[in-house]
């Protein structure tokens, strides 16, 4: 007697498709729908006036309210409602066909009625997941998920809206599926006994007062509403904003006859940089930093809330610049690269890579120990003093040789870089002081370039690239062996702590020890 076969085992189910939230044509539709409703009755507005108002010289208004009767009202009125019903009607089917769906691989965004359209993320090369709530939806209770991949700063999939608790669920789930969440100042899976780089044997850092353990969120630190505003008056577009407003009265009295022709050519200015201040403080405002254990995570906005996850692993390079108005006040600024964000948009973006948009030194010695955890204490820590406050040849660093001043009168005894075995610090300018920090193993190419001038002085620039983003790491005008040895030497750190990190990812195996 045979036996019985096997049962053939089901199939998995598939991942179900969900809709967002019904109150995202609201959310969507509520500018278009603003900007029609202001143009019809900009227009009443202006035949209303022109029939009660206007002289014998005005022209004739498209209808005069004084000639049509009650019918004609209702007919405008009613189509007035057919229009917007037909709108609301294009709406809601655009939200009904618009479906996401997540799975152990992907992120997909269905949408469209006659043109469909489908958009995915793996999750293998999502970088981070931020929340983004807009004035409005933050309203409604209401949220926009995004998912930052590795490619260039482009977001490939962006699930809006969700309720605000479902977002947050979401992108927990997602970031556990990912592995991001680790212990404190390690990548998920990392040996515990292992010390910096993941070798065993090597001395474990201690973790830090702030660490963060299972989904908890622990302070770091929050800058303060009057240090923002601060920084915001001693900006210079602060100083360009206040200029004008103090030259247009003064125009006035001196020439009031082409005065007013003056504010008007002013007139975009000071709207252009008045904006500009206060999208800083708009967008700085209440900023938090949080430790998790995926790494960091921001709050910012006073209208329009961010919260965005920034792992320390995926941080390419760190920068630290000093404006020359702040250093009366001893205000920093930190901005860094990371995978997936690429560079930042003008000021309307520039939060994305914002660790700390202004603090104190000390405030900045810990995020920075916070976004470069495989880096000495010690060694960065002078380095970064040396790099914000040294001048010439002191300390760690290789500075530009002396003729250097017929190209950089002001700047060249500032500029320079040092190096440790973990880092790479380049510092630079004189009245608005800048130092950046590039990890060597998220350098990809080093690149040596001499212009004529520069080949006559014997001097070279020196460009390390790593992801793109605001901080630009490069040492201009350096000795044109130094700028060949700082090449040299900085290829090599790189390829050898690139070994040293994927070394406990790809262990030797017994045939390989023994070769």
């Amino acid at each position: 007697m045979s036996a019985a076969p096997d049962p053939v085992p089901a199939p998995a189910p598939a991942d179900p498709w969900h809709r967002v939230h019904p109150l995202t044509p609201v959310v969507k539709g509520w500018l278009a729908i603003l900007v029609l409703t202001g143009g019809f009755v900009n227009i009443v507005l202006d035949d209303l006036v022109s029939a009660y108002f206007g002289g014998r010289d005005s022209p004739a208004p498209v209808f005069d309210p004084g000639r049509v009767d009650t019918v004609f009202w209702w007919v405008l009125a009613g189509i007035v409602l057919l229009v917007l019903l037909v709108a609301g009607a294009v709406v809601l089917v655009a939200w009904w066909f618009t479906r996401y769906q997540v799975t152990p691989e992907h992120v997909r965004v269905r949408s469209g009625v006659l043109f469909r359209q489908e958009r995915q993320a793996r999750l293998d090369r999502v970088q981070a997941i931020d929340i983004h709530r807009p004035f409005l939806p933050r309203l409604l209770g209401l949220a926009e998920l995004k998912f930052e991949v590795a490619d260039a700063g482009q977001s490939a999939v962006s699930l809006s809206y969700l309720t605000h608790d479902r977002a947050r669920a979401l992108r927990g789930e997602l970031l556990g599926r990912l592995g991001l969440a680790a212990a404190p100042g390690g990548p998920a899976g990392a040996d515990p006994a292992a010390g910096p780089g993941g070798l065993p044997g090597a001395p474990a850092r201690r973790p830090a007062p702030w660490a963060a353990t299972g989904d908890e969120e622990r302070p770091v630190l929050a800058v303060p509403v009057p240090r923002l505003l601060g920084s915001v008056l001693a900006s210079g577009s602060a100083v360009v904003l206040a200029a004008l407003l103090v030259a247009a009265p003064v125009a006035l009295v001196l020439d009031p006859v082409a005065g007013p022709a003056v504010l008007a050519a002013w007139l975009p200015g000071l709207i252009s940089f008045g904006a500009v201040a206060y999208r800083r403080f708009e967008q700085g405002y209440r900023f938090r930093l949080l430790r998790i254990p995926e790494g960091m995570r921001v709050r910012y906005g006073l209208f329009s809330v961010r919260s965005q996850t920034v792992p320390a692993g995926r941080i390419q390079a760190v920068g630290v610049d000093q404006p020359l108005l702040w250093r009366p006040f001893g205000w920093y600024r930190i901005r860094v690269n990371v995978a997936g964000y690429g560079p930042a948009a003008g000021e309307s973006d520039a939060m994305r890579s914002t660790l700390l948009p202004v603090g104190t030194l000390p405030e900045v010695r810990t995020v920075l120990h916070l976004a470069l955890p495989g880096a000495r204490d010690g060694d960065l820590t002078a380095l970064l003093g040396e790099g914000l406050h040294g001048l010439g040849a002191q300390g760690r660093y290789t500075t530009s040789p002396r003729r250097a001043r017929w190209l950089d009168p002001l700047v060249h005894r500032r500029t320079g870089f040092a190096a440790t075995e973990d880092v790479l610090a380049v510092r630079s300018g004189r009245l608005s002081r800048r130092t950046d920090v590039l990890p060597h193993e998220k350098t990809q190419s080093v690149a040596v370039s001499q212009g004529p001038l520069e080949r006559a002085l014997g001097l070279a620039d020196v460009q390390l690239h790593s992801t793109p983003g605001p901080v630009t790491v490069a040492v201009a005008h350096l000795d044109t062996g130094d700028a060949r040895a700082l090449a040299a030497a900085q290829a090599a750190h790189a390829a050898g702590a690139r070994r040293l990190a994927d070394a406990p990812r790809h262990p030797r195996t017994p045939l390989q020890e023994r070769a």
